[in-house]
């Protein structure tokens, strides 16, 4: 083997061998870029299930003012006079009054909204925490690669690339150059792109609210007992 042939073999190689490095911790970073969207989907799924819970209380409250009165006292913004909640039924809880029944379906309801702003904050705050990861790993992992030469390697391994170029005489231009060099790398992810920006309501504390809103609560059912009943029909 001539020097010439010595030297373009161990070229090859380490170009072999940089392309390997590069697969593998692109891989990498694709699992981590899938394990981040699967947390964000859980956080966007318990801010549907949060809208329910919210849509929910509403229905138990039975009219509007009941709505406005109540959320005005939990910090929480009532929906709009047009937007009407169906009509649902609930498990009567177990109580001897109507009232007390009432009083109970209301702090349970609200408690549990109250519970699952509490876990979406912490499911946020998780997807944020491995949003920051994740960019790090793709800085870093730009840091270790210069796209430029690994396109210009991959081109280098492609026959057909190689026949073109010595059947036509013609390279890539610089504009398509960087966009081949720019489809090997990743772009980090924003918090508006994962949709992380989006926030539940403030509440106040479900032991700061119901004794609060006891009275207004007793007051919708000594006024209205043949909707608090159809609740449970």
């Amino acid at each position: 083997m001539s020097d010439e042939d010595l030297i373009a073999a161990l070229n090859q190689a380490v170009k072999q061998e940089v392309l390997e490095n590069y697969c593998r911790e692109r891989r990498v970073i694709e699992e981590e870029g899938n394990l981040l969207f699967e947390t964000c989907c859980a956080f966007h799924g318990g801010l549907s299930a949060w809208d329910k819970g919210k849509m929910l209380l509403a229905r138990a409250l039975l009219t509007p003012e009941g709505v406005r009165a109540f959320f005005h006292l939990a910090g929480l913004e009532p929906f709009p006079e047009e937007c009407q909640t169906p009509d649902l039924v609930f498990l009567p809880p177990k109580a001897w009054t109507r009232c007390r029944r009432y009083q109970k379906l209301i702090a349970g309801l609200y408690t549990d909204l109250w519970q699952g702003r509490q876990a979406l904050e912490d499911e946020r705050q998780k997807a944020l925490d491995l949003r920051q990861e994740v960019n790090q790993d793709i800085l870093e992992f730009e840091r270790n690669h210069d796209f430029l030469s690994l396109s210009a390697y991959l081109r280098d391994l492609d026959p057909q690339e190689l026949q073109r170029r010595k059947i036509l005489g013609v390279n890539f231009s610089p504009g398509e150059t960087a966009a081949s060099a720019e489809a090997l790398s990743f772009r980090p992810f924003s918090v508006e792109r994962l949709g992380l920006d989006q926030h539940t309501e403030h509440l106040r504390p479900p032991q700061e609210v119901l004794p609060a809103a006891h009275s207004l609560i007793h007051a919708i059912c000594r006024q209205h007992p043949g909707l608090v009943d159809a609740l449970w029909a």
